[in-house]
C-alpha cells in the first residue's frame, strides 16, 4: 500500500510505500525551502502496540560524545537524502510516519515542519487483489541485526535453527506451506534445477503418503569437469539432487531432463493442480531448492492463484513428461507456441517461457527501460545481455542497480548519468553471518560467490502502472536462448511493485552504504569530516537544478 503525497503549509511533501517487512519513505520540496535545512527526523507510531519510536541511521554529526551505538537516532542526527527506509516494519500493521525538517546547529537542531502518512504492510501471503503472495528472504543483507539478534553464534557455523528461520523469513516455510496445502487427489508437478534441501524433500514425502500425485522434473544435464592429475569430476544440480530424491524415496516419481543443445534446465517452480487435474496455482520465483537459495543468497518466491495463468506452467512441464529428452530445438517450437512476449502494458500478468529463438524477452526489457519516466531498478547476478545494459546505460530515469560484483556489467553503465550501483561482493568476512554463508556458497558447485540471486527488473514502481519482471530467467543470451527458463511481466499490480521496490531497496541501500563507508574511511585521511553527515544544507542544494541528485530526488514521486 502506498499513501497519496501529503504536503505541509510550508511546503514539504511526504509519501509512504509499504511493501510487506519495508517501509520507504519519500520527501520533496522547492529549492528555497532548504536553505539551513540540516535533514529530516522521522518518527514512527505502531498502531497495534502503541509504540511511538525515531528511526534510527548510522552516519552521525561529528559531535562530541555523539556515539551512542553502532546507530544513532534520526531526532539528533537527521537523514540528509530524499528517501529513507524502515526495514523492522512487521506484515499486516499500520504505521503513521512523522517526518521532521530541522535547522539550526548540529548540536541544537530546531524542528521547523512536519508531515505525517499513514501506511498498511501488505500479507506476504496476499498481495494486492489478484492472487499474488511474494516472499522475500533476509540474505546477506541482514549481517548486522543478524549479529545483534544472535550475538554468540560460532563464526561460520549457523545451525541454530532460530537463526535459520529468522534468516528465511517466512520463505522456505511458504514453499513448504504451497507442498503441505494439496490434498489426497491432488497434484503437484514441479520443474527444477537445484534439488538439495532435506526440508523440501520431507515435504513431498509427506505429499506422497497422502496421496498426492506428484510428478517432478529435474535437471539431469551432466557436464565434466577435468582437472590436471585429478579424477574428473561430474557436476550439475543431479549430483546432489538424485541421491537425495533416492533417500526420501521421491526418485520414482521423477525424471531428468536431459536435452541436446540445452545448457542449464533452470526452471524453479511448482503446480498446484484439483482433483480433476485442472491447474490452480503455481509457485515461481529465484529460490533454488536449497539451503544456499535460502540462507545465502537474496531470493524470491512468488506464488499466484490464477488458473489461467498456471495452466501455461502445467501445459509446459507436461510437454516435457515423458519425453525430458526434448531437444532445445524442439523445445524452442514448443514454448513459442506456449507463450509471447507481452505486446503492451496492459495490466495484467504474462508468463514468458524460453528457451526461445531469439533474444525477444530480453529486447522487451530494454524497451520497457528506455521508456522509463522516473525509476529503474534492476539486480543482476551475472552479466547482462549488451542490449539491456545500452538501455539502462541510457535510461532517461534514476537507475538503481543491484550487482553480485562491480565485474558483471561494464565501464559505460558504471559512468552513467543518474546511475547508482551497489554490489555485494566485498562482504565483511568476520561476521557470523557472513563467514558461514560465505562457506555455505563456495560450497554450492552452482552457485559459488553468488549473493545476488534475484533476477528482477522493475520500472516507475510508484507510477499508475508499474512494472515488475521477475521469474528464472537472467538477463542474458543463455537465458533467452538456450535454457529451460520461466519470467513474468507483471503490469499494473501498484501492491506487487511495492513489495519488489521495498526489498529491492532493503538491499541496494545496505550494500551501497557499505561501500559508501569504506569509501568514506580512505578519504578521513586527507578530510577529517568524510563520512560525517554535512553541518550546513550543502547537501540539500545538490538535489536541485538538474544537479546529479536531481533524479534521485524525483524517483518516489511520479
Amino acid at each position: 500500500m502506498r499513501s497519496a503525497p501529503i504536503q505541509s503549509p510550508k511546503g514539504l511533501t511526504v509519501r509512504g510505500i509499504a511493501g510487506t517487512y519495508v517501509v520507504l519513505l519519500a520527501f520533496d520540496c522547492a529549492k528555497t525551502y532548504c536553505d539551513g535545512l540540516l535533514g529530516f527526523g522521522i518518527e514512527r507510531h505502531d498502531h497495534e502496540n502503541g509504540e511511538t519510536t525515531w528511526l534510527r541511521g548510522l552516519k552521525k554529526f561529528d559531535l562530541p560524545a555523539s556515539d551512542d551505538g553502532a546507530d544513532v537516532s534520526t531526532r539528533h542526527h537527521p537523514v540528509q537524502k530524499f528517501h529513507w527506509g524502515d526495514y523492522t516494519t512487521k506484515p499486516g500493521r499500520t504505521y503513521t510516519y512523522t517526518v521532521h525538517a530541522f535547522k539550526g546547529k548540529p548540536a541544537s537542531l530546531q524542528e521547523f515542519d512536519s508531515v505525517g502518512v499513514e501506511v498498511t504492510c501488505e500479507k506476504p501471503e496476499q498481495v494486492g487483489k489478484n492472487g499474488h503472495a511474494v516472499h522475500f528472504n533476509r540474505s546477506a543483507a541482514a549481517s548486522q541485526a543478524f549479529a545483534n539478534r544472535f550475538p554468540h553464534l560460532p563464526k561460520g557455523d549457523v545451525e541454530d535453527a532460530a537463526a535459520r528461520t529468522w534468516l528465511s523469513r517466512g520463505l522456505a516455510e511458504a514453499l513448504i506451506a504451497f507442498i503441505d496445502g494439496t490434498n489426497k487427489g491432488e497434484g503437484l508437478r514441479l520443474f527444477l534445477y537445484e534439488f538439495d534441501k532435506d526440508d523440501y524433500a520431507e515435504a513431498l514425502r509427506r505429499a506422497k503418503a497422502r496421496g498426492v500425485k506428484l510428478q517432478i522434473l529435474y535437471d539431469a544435464i551432466v557436464k565434466i569437469k577435468k582437472s590436471k592429475g585429478k579424477k574428473d569430476q561430474k557436476t550439475g544440480p543431479s549430483v546432489a539432487s538424485v541421491p537425495l530424491m533416492r533417500k526420501y524415496a521421491l526418485k520414482d516419481l521423477a525424471e531428468g531432463r536431459t536435452g541436446s543443445g540445452l545448457n542449464i534446465s533452470h526452471n524453479k517452480f511448482m503446480v498446484r493442480t484439483d482433483k480433476a487435474g485442472k491447474p490452480v496455482a503455481v509457485w515461481t520465483g529465484s529460490t533454488n531448492f536449497t539451503d544456499s537459495g535460502v540462507y545465502g543468497q537474496t531470493n524470491v518466491g512468488h506464488a499466484i492463484a490464477d488458473p489461467s495463468l498456471a495452466a501455461t506452467y502445467l501445459k509446459w512441464h507436461q510437454d516435457i513428461w515423458g519425453k525430458s529428452g526434448t531437444s532445445a530445438a524442439d523445445s524452442r517450437n514448443l514454448v513459442i507456441g506456449l507463450t509471447t512476449v507481452p505486446a503492451t502494458t496492459a495490466p495484467g500478468t504474462t508468463l514468458v517461457l524460453s528457451p526461445r529463438t531469439t533474444t525477444e524477452a530480453v529486447t522487451e526489457c530494454a524497451k520497457l527501460v528506455s521508456g522509463a519516466g522516473r525509476m529503474v531498478c534492476f539486480t543482476a547476478p551475472f552479466a547482462l545481455h549488451d542490449d539491456l545494459e545500452k538501455a539502462l546505460a541510457s535510461a532517461p530515469a534514476q537507475v538503481f542497480g543491484l550487482l553480485n560484483k562491480d565485474s558483471v556489467v561494464g565501464k559505460s553503465l558504471h559512468q552513467a548519468p543518474n546511475t547508482l550501483l551497489a554490489a555485494a561482493g566485498a562482504l565483511d568476512r568476520e561476521s557470523v553471518l557472513e563467514a558461514w554463508q560465505g562457506r555455505l556458497l563456495k560450497e554450492s558447485m552452482q552457485h559459488s560467490g553468488v549473493y545476488i540471486h534475484t533476477k528482477i527488473i522493475i520500472v516507475d514502481a510508484l507510477s499508475e502502472n508499474p512494472i515488475v519482471v521477475t521469474g528464472s530467467a537472467n538477463f542474458s543470451n543463455n537465458s533467452s536462448v538456450n535454457n529451460d527458463e520461466n519470467q513474468l511481466f507483471i503490469f499494473g499490480e501498484k501492491e506487487v511493485a511495492d513489495v519488489y521496490l521495498g526489498e529491492f531497496m532493503r538491499m541496494f541501500d545496505h550494500y551501497y552504504f557499505r561501500s559508501r563507508s569504506k569509501a568514506a574511511e580512505a578519504q578521513k585521511k586527507t578530510n577529517p569530516k568524510a563520512g560525517f553527515l554535512d553541518e550546513t544544507d550543502a547537501w540539500a542544494k545538490g538535489y536541485f537544478d538538474g544537479g546529479p541528485r536531481q533524479a534521485l530526488r524525483l524517483a518516489f514521486f511520479h
